[in-house]
Formats: C-alpha cells, structure tokens, sequence
C-alpha cells in the first residue's frame, strides 16, 4: 500500500478559476471522514496556474500525547488507506469530468515524483487501482470491509483518530 499520493492538473486555468476549484474541493473534502489527511488543493508552488496537491494515506504508527509512539495494525492501515485512496480517486474524477481537465497522479518521491497514471476528463486509468489492489487482495479484505462505515468508525475509535 502507498503511503501517500500527489497530484497535479494537466491544464493551466486562471487565477478566479483555480480559486473556485481550490473551494470545491474543499467542499467536497468534508463529504469524507478522512483516517489520515483530508484531500485539500493548492497552486503548484511551480506553476502557479496548476492545481496540486498530495494526501499521507497511511499512519503506521501514531505517537501519544506523551511522546511514545505505538504501532497501527498493518491490515487496518492498509484497509483505512485504501478507503481514503478510493475516495480521493472518486473526488479527482469528479472534478476532472465536471470542469473537462487532466490529472497525473503520482506517487511522491525525490527528486521528482513518480508518475503512475492519469485521470482525463472524468476517465480514470485502471492502473491506478492497481497501486492498492495487489495489497487489498492479499490482506483479504473485502469489498464490503471498504465500504462498510461502521467498521471504518470502530477503526478510527481504536486507535483514537
């Protein structure tokens, strides 16, 4: 499982535009309890007429108010993050397909992040699936495990999130 993805539009927009993206996704961001980091975007520090952003999907080991850290489970992790994965797909989609722009999605790494696909005007590239699924699959988590809310709450009540 991927600790964490970024992102970044394909299409340049102007600056009200990007504005009123940057609130919509925002909006958007609160429709979903997030386990690790909501999905939030920005101008790309570059290219200030791109959109991007980058979400920490995982949190292996958490650290208490006393300084001590403890470790998360790896398959609860793994679930958790697959569920934020889901729905940060789910929500570049959208915004992809409403407004007709690109997304290259990419994993973060130095010095450069590392492309893995793309979503186009709403169209998601199967291959970004498969950056989470060889994993969901061998933990054996199920279908209704990532969609189930009510397991996903006891998982954040466990560990205090």
């Amino acid at each position: 499982m991927l600790p964490a993805l970024s992102y970044t539009s394909l299409d340049e927009f102007d600056d009200d535009y990007l504005e009123a993206l940057i609130e919509e996704a925002a909006e958007l961001s609160l429709e979903h309890r997030w386990w690790n980091q909501a999905f939030a975007l920005k101008a790309d520090t570059q290219n200030a007429s791109l959109l991007t952003g980058s979400n920490k999907l995982m949190h292996r080991y958490l650290t208490n108010a006393d300084g001590t850290t403890r470790k998360i489970d790896y398959r609860d992790d793994v679930l958790m993050g697959a569920v934020d994965t889901l729905t940060l797909l789910e929500m570049l989609t959208l915004l992809s397909k409403e407004h007709e722009f690109a997304w290259q999605v990419s994993i973060p790494s130095e010095p450069r992040p590392k492309a893995v696909g793309r979503i186009i005007d709403g169209e998601i590239e199967p291959r970004l699936f498969e950056l989470i699924m060889p994993e969901v699959e061998a933990l054996e988590i199920s279908e209704s495990e990532l969609e189930d809310e009510t397991l996903h709450q006891k998982l954040r009540d466990k560990y205090g999130l």
